[in-house]
């Protein structure tokens, strides 16, 4: 056995025989106690992938980065951060854009783009898109700035719409050509562009151009609209007239053919007696010309005021007939 020499020596020696060592049943607790907050911080950890998408919305799930899932409403779950990432998008909200200009707040009136028609005259056209979401991913990680998008693309199908048109069409009958047309196109560039947007509706604003030449085509618009009442009038009067005018023409037509027939038949009857007097005449002259005669008579006697003369006292006889008289 050795003695220590040095001071520090015996120090030590001196600590380490009344320091206490700690108790196993206090560091049983202590590891209890770590391992418990581990396990409550990780349970916490896991709990923050549940999510929720509501009725009206979709949610897209980016794994480090990539898109791994596209999910609709309820309730889901994903990998905690840092392995996924979930955006929660509105895909039934309808958003509005002007074409070639930005929508103003409130009322304020807004002045269009000027585009060249077909025969070379500047017209302002101010139009409104409204889309929707139709895909979440492609909407939210291939495109930027989608209003900007939408109104660009739009212009473009816009102005080589109106280029087409000479003014007269795009102030008064190609307007719904106009909205067709640029929202059909501008979907199908969208598309090809894989922006994720559904086109809705194209709503015309309003056409304006130049004041000097707005009072002349107010006069061809003012023109046409006369012509087409005067058309529709003269149409109406026609319509009116024309079912009159068959009615009555219907109406002489039956009664000429009445006519006709009452004639025929009265001719028939005229002839029927004539043959049979004709035949009496033939066997009997004297008795039928006396016959005829005194019929004759009396037919018209009874419409004549009449006169009876004496002739020389009575001593002749007067003649009544018509025929030359007897010596």
């Amino acid at each position: 056995m050795t003695l220590p020499t040095a001071p520090h020596e015996l120090e030590a020696e001196a600590g380490s025989a009344t320091s206490p060592r700690p108790s196993p049943l206090l560091a049983a607790h202590r590891r209890a106690w770590i391992g418990g907050f581990a396990l409550f911080a990780v349970a916490i950890y896991v709990l923050t992938g549940i999510f929720t998408v509501a009725a009206d919305e979709q949610a897209v799930i980016r794994r480090f980065g990539r898109v791994a899932a596209r999910l609709g409403p309820g309730i889901h779950y994903r990998l905690p951060w840092p392995v996924d990432r979930v955006d929660v998008i509105k895909t039934t909200a309808v958003m509005k854009t002007g074409v070639g200009f930005e929508l103003p707040e409130g009322e304020a009136r807004v002045a269009g783009v000027e585009i060249l028609t077909g025969d070379t005259n500047i017209v302002s056209v101010a139009m409104t898109l409204q889309y929707v979401i139709g895909n979440p991913a492609a909407f939210l990680f291939d495109i930027e700035t989608p209003p900007a998008l939408v109104s660009l693309v739009a212009e473009s199908v816009l102005t080589e719409t109106v280029l087409g048109m000479p003014v007269d069409e795009v102030l008064t009958t190609g307007r719904l050509t106009i909205q067709e047309q640029v929202k059909t196109r501008t979907q199908a560039i969208l598309d090809r562009y894989d922006s994720g947007i559904q086109v809705t509706s194209a709503s015309m604003m309003g056409i304006t151009f130049d004041a000097s030449v707005a009072q002349a085509f107010q006069d061809v618009a003012s023109a046409g609209a006369d012509r087409e009442n005067k058309i529709n009038q003269g149409r109406s009067y026609a319509n009116d007239l024309l079912p009159k005018a068959r009615g009555e023409a219907r109406s002489i037509v039956l009664a000429a053919q009445s006519y006709k027939d009452q004639q025929i038949a009265e001719a028939t009857g005229n002839t029927t007696r004539f043959l049979e007097l004709m035949t009496e005449f033939n066997k009997a002259p004297d008795v039928t010309r006396t016959r005829l005669y005194l019929e004759a008579m009396e037919k018209i006697l009874p419409k004549l005021r009449k006169y009876v003369i004496d002739s020389e006292h009575g001593q002749k006889p007067i003649n009544l007939r018509l025929g030359p008289t007897t010596p």
